[in-house]
């Protein structure tokens, strides 16, 4: 849980390590980045070093002080009183803030609201009240914001002056996987962190330690499929994607889309069991919600598809993500020009927008089926516009 344990995020590391050692650490971070590569246990590490009562430096192995660009990292030295109560979960100047706090609000109103985003009254009653209080160990306050880009646009404007004032003991760490949906006024009051896609063998590495259940063929895609994402790997694993993704390709290969053959309620029945395990993750999204995520990823199987094919079809010497369905990739290449295959991507792109935009799930898909096999006939499809 130590600043130690961040791997493959040299940038990060470089600016906590020169920010310590001038002693000029601000007091509101962002870190931005996929999902799943580091932001949390970077943002645990650095409070871990924040509350520390004895920090220690360590010396890295030549490997990661190469790629880092540093020879020792100074961390929390791990067996302190607060080392200790920061690995139990239990210290009490640490504050972990995500949605779901709702439920543990004083207004029974706001407890019984679903935690869609990260609101006003939350964001007042666990953040802005009590930066001010006095650290109980003396030390320092951390607050650590999960989904900072789903805070509402109203409790952005009310943490403003928290961002820009807050006491010296207090530092506030936003985590996001984008800064899009922050204010530019939120932004240039946070240091701004970015954090990258991890290397695909540390990904693979990670997901035999932890998934040890996996092996050939369906390891190597969930890694491929992971855009560089410990923990996108291992949510795919978690939801069986592999045997969802071979059910599709079977599909694809045969040549059912093309044909016209496809039925739009196979994709929606998968999207519907996709959703039903979302759903048990966050319980506070909509069975419409769910159902709508199950049929984007559902659509990202089928990109990932036609983005293999495309690769063929140019000629790439790219790694295939499905490299389990190789021979069938090749084989649907051959009828297959790369305009044909892009098109098809973005055809899959634009009804993902129009899920965005609340449109009729059986619609989307019904027109999407469509128009694809349009594509694999050769047909000039209508303007997009013309079909939203």
């Amino acid at each position: 849980m130590s600043l130690f344990d961040v791997k493959h995020q040299a940038h990060a590391q470089r600016l906590i390590q020169r920010a310590v050692a001038h002693q000029r650490i601000p007091h509101a971070y962002l870190f931005h980045g996929p999902d799943g590569v580091g932001k949390e246990l970077l943002a645990r590490g650095l409070a871990q070093l924040l509350l520390c009562s004895s920090p220690v430096e360590r010396a890295l192995d030549p490997n990661d002080a190469e790629t880092v660009g540093l020879e020792r990292l100074l961390t929390g030295c791990g067996d302190c009183e607060d080392c200790r109560a920061m690995a139990a979960e239990t210290h009490p100047d640490w504050h972990l803030i995500h949605r779901q706090l709702n439920r543990e609000h004083p207004d029974p109103q706001v407890r019984k609201r679903k935690a869609l985003d990260l609101g006003v009254d939350v964001l007042r009653h666990f953040v802005i009240d009590k930066v001010g209080l006095t650290p109980t160990r003396g030390r320092a306050k951390i607050f650590v914001i999960r989904e900072a880009d789903r805070i509402t646009t109203q409790a952005q404007n009310a943490m403003l002056k928290t961002l820009e004032e807050p006491p010296g003991t207090t530092y506030l760490i936003l985590l996001g996987a984008s800064t899009d949906r922050l204010l530019a006024t939120v932004r240039s009051r946070c240091q701004v962190v970015p954090l990258s896609a991890l290397p695909l063998d540390f990904v693979r590495s990670r997901l035999m330690e932890l998934r040890s259940e996996l092996s050939g063929d369906s390891l190597e895609w969930y890694a491929q499929s992971s855009d560089g994402s410990i923990g996108v790997a291992l949510s795919l694993a978690d939801d069986g994607l592999y045997e969802l993704n071979k059910r599709l390709i079977e599909s694809l290969a045969k040549g059912s889309i093309a044909r016209g053959d496809s039925n739009p309620k196979d994709w929606l029945t998968e999207a519907k069991s996709l959703g039903e395990l979302y759903q048990k993750r966050d319980r506070d999204i909509t069975g419409t919600e769910a159902t709508r995520s199950g049929l984007k990823s559902v659509f990202h199987l089928v990109a990932t598809w036609y983005a293999d094919v495309l690769r063929r079809t140019s000629g790439e010497a790219t790694m295939l993500v499905n490299q389990a369905w190789r021979t069938e990739v090749e084989q649907a290449a051959k009828s297959m020009q790369p305009e044909q295959a892009a098109q098809a991507i973005n055809r899959i792109a634009q009804a993902e927008q129009h899920l965005n935009l609340n449109a009729n799930t059986q619609l989307v898909v019904e027109v999407l089926l469509t128009d694809l096999a349009g594509i694999g006939a050769g047909n000039p499809l209508p303007r997009e516009s013309a079909r939203a």
